[in-house]
């Protein structure tokens, strides 16, 4: 065991193709443009740490997932992560039979992806870790709080998540199959490209939001101090109603740039939130309350 910080940068700045390592007692040489000594990690009582060797003999359920799934959950779910420990299970992702939960104070993504047998909490580093997998089968065992993932080339072991029965799945669930009397299709990057714009113009000790106001032709995004204002057209619309509503230009943008079609499904007219729904993802944002009515 050596430390990590100092071998990783070794081989980040090792421009030959092939290292040797040789294990001492106390360090490791390491020979690729020149040769290199790092210790070798002690624990307290002057031994070299050893990692525990972990399996799952008697799982309680096995299976496989798809490495493409989980990159797909990555890009679609991981904006909707909560960053901020107030609520910790928040910070992981939601894995059910029938589909992957994320979601924060302000965000909401659910994918239908059946990614496992029964429910699991997973720590954000167990996803990233499995979509480095060369290999697209990942076969995993799980028992009790514990998961193994395999593949011919990699084997993770990884603790599950604390907070799994606190989790508001039902509330999620409900939030996002709300109904929206209306709907609209815009091209994504164009919205990205307005937000961007209409950005330069919320100064620090603004209001970090932008109207949306749903016209007939198009919707009108407008910066909260009135400085920017920009119309897109519609490439769709269903059921038009003429609305407006805050939303945080963060939040909504993070979730635009996480749909990989190149035109967005924006479903409006409820009080509390807008929604993106294409195919087997869902995602909402929530609405911010309007500025002006608290002057």
């Amino acid at each position: 065991t050596v430390n990590v910080d100092m071998f990783s940068k070794l081989v980040a700045k090792t421009s030959v193709d092939v290292i040797k390592i040789t294990a001492d007692d106390d360090k490791i040489s390491f020979s690729g443009n020149g040769t290199y000594k790092i210790p070798i990690q002690l624990d307290v009582d002057g031994s070299p740490i050893r990692y525990p060797n972990h399996d799952i003999n008697n799982p309680e359920t096995s299976g496989t997932v798809k490495a493409s799934v989980i990159k797909s959950v990555i890009f679609h779910n991981k904006p909707s992560l909560a960053l901020t420990m107030e609520a910790p299970y928040l910070t992981g992702y939601l894995c059910m039979p029938d589909c992957v939960i994320s979601a924060d104070s302000y965000n909401i993504c659910l994918s239908e992806y059946d990614m496992f047998d029964r429910g699991v909490l997973l720590p954000p580093v167990v996803l990233e870790l499995l979509s480095m997998s060369a290999e697209e089968d990942i076969s995993y065992k799980i028992y009790g709080n514990n998961i193994m993932f395999e593949t011919n080339s990699m084997k993770l072991f990884a603790v599950m998540m604390d907070g799994f029965d606190d989790y508001p799945e039902q509330t999620i669930r409900g939030i996002c199959s709300a109904e929206y009397p209306s709907s609209c299709t815009l091209p994504k990057n164009a919205i990205i490209s307005v937000i961007d714009r209409l950005s330069l113009f919320i100064k620090d000790n603004d209001v970090n939001g932008v109207y949306m106001t749903f016209t007939k032709n198009g919707v009108t995004f407008e910066s909260i101090n009135g400085n920017g204002i920009e119309t897109i057209p519609y490439q769709g619309s269903n059921g038009f109603t003429d609305y407006t509503c805050c939303i945080g230009v963060d939040s909504f943008r993070k979730q635009i740039a996480a749909h990989s079609g190149e035109s967005i499904n924006i479903y409006y007219g409820n009080e509390n939130s807008v929604s993106i729904i294409d195919d087997n993802i869902t995602q909402v944002v929530s609405l911010m309350d309007d500025p002006r009515q608290s002057e």
